[in-house]
């Protein structure tokens, strides 16, 4: 490289001569300095990076020409942006590559590997028509050759496609295809994988009864693969279908039995579903101590699993970096060579090879000014990404500490509601129901005060004292909700609005569960008594229908009133009974939509959390 840059120098005058001697030591000095760096981070990243190697191998495969050897190793760098970077869209670039040149070699078998190993990148990214279509046409030359083991892999891919996209028969066509192929060159290895993926069409045909011989047939098999996680993914299938047929005893057995095999993957995923079914399977027997230990050790294993991806991602961010600036040297290194080569065959040319010197100067600097300036864009861009994950973490735990007072606020609400409830039951209530006996004493004793009409006033209204004392302690505190439960105490609270001064109210509810945290079950019953004051008091209903039902993990909450609406564009701010509701639904990590115009009804859909709140 020296002496190439020392053949580009002018000597046609003094002052020229000074300049360009004095530019031509500066680049020297800069491409030198940038080739040693380089170098050096290439050789780091070949420690840290086996990828490095193939990168370098790839560099001296293309200075041989060796097309063999460049399919080879594109498609090994295509496995490992699929497999171990996780980087769908640098897997299919090589893989296209690696297609490429087995195209330009001819060599078809390999060809329709890689396409298969394409439509499978199809398939992990959701693409399932394109993967589909690949399929067919790979199945259909493996046909043509007669190659039965490479057809099994085929088809099973096609049905673990159809399967993905809950399309049960032809997923099961496609199994039975696969089996049968196989069975003329019997796999063991692939027979297993056919196993797990029939089980799977089984769970979605509900045929419990084959998914336990599958099961069983799957985990002797899988002794013949010790060092694979097929024992326990067979042992977690069997746990799955007691917890269906209500043997929770028995899938306890069958997941710690997985979980003592899996003690030597201790980043293993299957881990996270076994523990969350432990977990679940002791609850269910009522060992809360137990559950909540898996519990524990599912959120450990998720965070730590969650942190090893995080830190895979930071390395490829690296490496990329280093790959990057590796290629920029190769680049540099093919241009001089080009130069080296035409200054060679030009040489009785010497006034245009000095001309291309200085062009190819001009460009070499202008390639480094723009280099350090993607360098400088490129640090602004990383500090602006690390400054919005900064401001990113900052309102996160904003919102968790919002969430916390929250949480305070509604439960010290809720224990004063308790405490005022008690005081105006056990002491106002005991005493006006004493002051009441003493009325009725005094009335059968045949007083004369019966007759009077101001005794008879008095006396209607401590009647209404009374039952009046009995509503406010039952609105602050509704001992139906402790004891019977949330849709009692709806019932309950519905009961109070019967009458003809009174809408007519239905209410519904579906698959509520039963065991339902004491804070979300009275936050819901809050929203839904503010709800029916606001309706009652404001909306001048004639009906009102009220709809609870679970989700997944949501409970959806469904409020409609036929009365005279409003117009949500013309709200300065929300009253304080729906600023009441937005808490209780904040709290409960929940969302709320309001629907309504003027003259036409209002409807309110909420729909709150209610595992992990």
């Amino acid at each position: 490289m020296t002496i190439v840059m020392e053949r580009k120098n002018p000597h046609k005058d003094e002052g020229f001569f000074h300049f360009s001697t004095l530019l031509s030591f500066q680049v020297k000095f800069i491409l030198t300095y940038i080739l040693l760096i380089s170098n050096t981070l290439f050789l780091l990243g070949q420690e840290s990076n086996p990828i490095a190697i193939l990168n370098q191998q790839l560099s001296e495969a293309r200075d041989s020409k060796d097309f063999r050897k460049l399919a080879d190793l594109y498609l090994e760098i295509g496995v490992y942006e699929q497999t171990k970077s996780k980087n769908y869209s640098k897997a299919f670039e090589y893989y296209t590559r690696s297609l490429d040149y087995n195209k330009l070699l001819a060599d078809s078998l390999n060809y329709y590997k890689i396409k298969h190993k394409i439509a499978n990148q199809y398939r992990l990214t959701e693409q399932r028509k394109e993967a589909i279509s690949i399929f067919q046409e790979i199945i259909d030359y493996y046909r043509r050759n007669n190659l039965t083991k490479e057809l099994s892999n085929a088809y099973l891919d096609l049905a673990i496609t159809y399967g993905d996209d809950n399309f049960i028969d032809e997923q099961g066509r496609y199994l039975n295809k696969a089996k049968e192929y196989n069975e003329l060159k019997f796999d063991s290895l692939f027979y297993i994988n056919y196993l797990f993926e029939k089980i799977r069409y089984h769970k979605s045909m509900y045929e419990n009864d084959d998914i336990y011989d599958l099961s069983i047939q799957a985990y002797k098999m899988a002794q013949s693969f010790p060092k694979t996680n097929f024992q326990s993914k067979a042992l977690y299938s069997l746990a799955e279908l007691s917890v269906e047929e209500k043997e929770i005893e028995e899938s306890i057995r069958y997941a710690n039995n997985a979980i003592l095999l899996l003690n030597q993957s201790p980043l293993n995923t299957i881990k996270l579903d076994i523990y969350k079914l432990l977990a679940e399977s002791y609850r269910k027997v009522g060992d809360s101590e137990k559950a909540f230990s898996f519990i524990s050790k599912y959120s450990i294993l998720n965070d730590s699993i969650l942190n090893k991806d995080r830190v895979e991602a930071i390395n490829n961010v690296t490496f990329k970096y280093e790959a990057r600036e590796k290629n920029n040297e190769i680049k540099l290194l093919e241009k001089e060579k080009e130069l080296v080569s035409k200054e060679n065959i030009s040489q009785r040319r010497i006034v245009y090879v000095l001309g291309l010197g200085m062009l190819l100067l001009s460009v070499a600097i202008y390639f480094i000014v723009q280099y350090f300036r993607q360098r400088i864009k490129g640090a602004r861009i990383i500090n602006l990404q690390r400054e919005e994950l900064n401001n990113q973490k900052i309102k996160e735990l904003e919102n968790e500490v919002k969430i916390s007072s929250l949480q305070s606020v509604l439960e010290g609400q809720e224990l004063e509601r308790e405490r005022i409830a008690k005081d105006l039951h056990d002491s106002l209530g005991g005493l006006l129901s004493a002051v009441k006996l003493q009325f009725e004493k005094a009335k059968s004793k045949g007083s004369s005060y019966e007759q009077n009409r101001e005794y008879q006033y008095a006396q209607n209204l401590l009647d209404t004292s009374v039952e009046e004392v009995r509503n406010i302690s039952r609105n602050l505190q509704p001992g139906s909700l402790k004891q019977l439960g949330l849709v009692a105490a709806i019932n309950d609270l519905i009961n109070r609005y019967v009458g003809d001064a009174y809408p007519e109210i239905h209410f519904q509810h579906y698959d509520l569960p039963k065991d339902l945290n004491t804070m979300i079950a009275t936050s819901i019953y809050r929203i839904i008594q503010e709800l029916l004051n606001n309706a009652i008091k404001h909306a001048k209903a004639d009906e009102i229908i009220i709809q609870l039902n679970k989700e997944d993990d949501e409970i959806l909450i469904s409020f409609e009133d036929d009365g005279i609406g409003f117009d949500p564009k013309e709200m300065k701010s929300l009253g304080m009974g729906l600023e009441n509701i937005q808490s209780r639904v904040n709290y409960l990590k929940g969302n709320l939509e309001i629907d309504s115009t003027r003259d036409d009804g209002t409807s309110f859909l909420i729909n709150v959390k209610y595992t992990n709140v």
